[in-house]
């Protein structure tokens, strides 16, 4: 009963912000993968109904994303990390981007932690480890305690921001080894990894939705913002859009 209110609350108070919505419209979003799994996909039918706006998605990654913003083919990008490593996302995938032009509009915060196969014996890493076996200095994992056996190491795109946030944060701005398997979407770590027990890969929580096919690795904290970005001032429609889902986000 309890769980019933909550839900009815949330659509109610939705309901209430945006009555006054104006005609129906499409907003396109385009961006991070992780604010697709863990803001846009949860909440989508109740915003769509709330603003009376379709929304057209396009989880093509941070940098994809703000490049899409900035052409003109995305009224909003979604982007999974702070605005400076977004653009550098954005400038890996090909567009340099002049960040005084653009709003942020954080929806909610995340967490990045890295897997492992459940089988691997190494549970606790420091955040020097993990960069490390990103850049290739650890390499196999009987260094950290493990079995004689190559890491596998598996990463977000190459203009995802969920990557460009592993290499500032825990790497250092190092670059990532020759030998690191970048995938077509950070999503991808958590169905390769069960399957790999040499494997490792670093992506948001809400990846991680099956309990005992990965393991979690202990160590320190990386958090994250999950937003939503705009060339200046978002127009009417596309403001509903993104506060109708920071409304829903921040509910849960």
């Amino acid at each position: 009963m309890k769980t019933a209110f909550v839900v009815t609350s949330s659509a109610a108070l939705i309901a209430a912000v945006f009555a006054s919505s104006a005609l129906a419209d499409t907003v396109k979003l385009a961006g991070a993968t992780t604010v697709v799994n863990v803001v846009v996909t949860p909440n989508r039918a109740a915003v769509e109904k709330s603003t009376g706006h379709t929304l057209e998605i396009n989880g093509n990654a941070t940098g994809k994303g703000l490049v899409d913003l900035t052409d003109g083919k995305a009224d909003a990008a979604m982007i999974s990390e702070p605005m400076d490593i977004a653009l550098a996302a954005a400038e890996i995938a090909g567009k340099k981007i002049d960040g005084s032009k653009l709003r942020m509009f954080e929806a909610r915060k995340d967490e990045v932690v890295f897997i492992v196969h459940p089988n691997n014996p190494v549970s606790k890493l420091t955040l020097a480890q993990i960069g490390d076996i990103h850049t290739g200095k650890i390499s196999n994992w009987k260094q950290v305690g493990g079995k004689d056996q190559t890491i596998t190491v598996y990463s977000d795109a190459v203009t995802g921001g969920t990557r460009a946030l592993i290499k500032k944060v825990v790497m250092g701005g190092a670059e990532y080894a020759p030998s690191v398997k970048s995938l077509t979407s950070v999503s991808r770590i958590a169905e390769l990894v069960p399957g790999d027990e040499s494997a490792f890969g670093g992506l948001g929580k809400g990846f991680v939705t099956v309990q005992g096919k990965v393991k979690v690795i202990e160590t320190s904290k990386v958090e994250r913002p999950l937003a939503f970005v705009t060339v200046g001032e978002p127009a009417p429609k596309v403001k509903q859009v993104i506060d109708a889902f920071t409304v829903a986000a921040k509910s849960k």
